[in-house]
């Protein structure tokens, strides 16, 4: 069996839906830190709070890079 070429079509569409998706996991992460962090009362008056969510962030950022590249 050979090896069967995409139509170009397939191709375009590919490269335009995983640069929309890109996009979307490369934004969407800072506006949840901006919204989350700086623009909210709770945690600006709790230092714990916002300590432990800065972890909870980094952890979640650790393990969706390793489904990627497990992916």
């Amino acid at each position: 069996m050979g090896v069967q070429r995409q139509q170009p079509k397939t191709l375009i569409m590919e490269g335009l839906l995983g640069s929309m998706s890109s996009r979307i996991l490369i934004t969407c992460p800072w506006w949840m830190i901006a919204l989350d962090f700086f623009y909210n009362k709770l945690m600006a008056s709790h230092t714990w709070l916002k300590k432990a969510s800065f972890i909870a962030l980094v952890l979640g950022f650790t393990f969706m890079s390793i489904l990627a590249i497990w992916a």
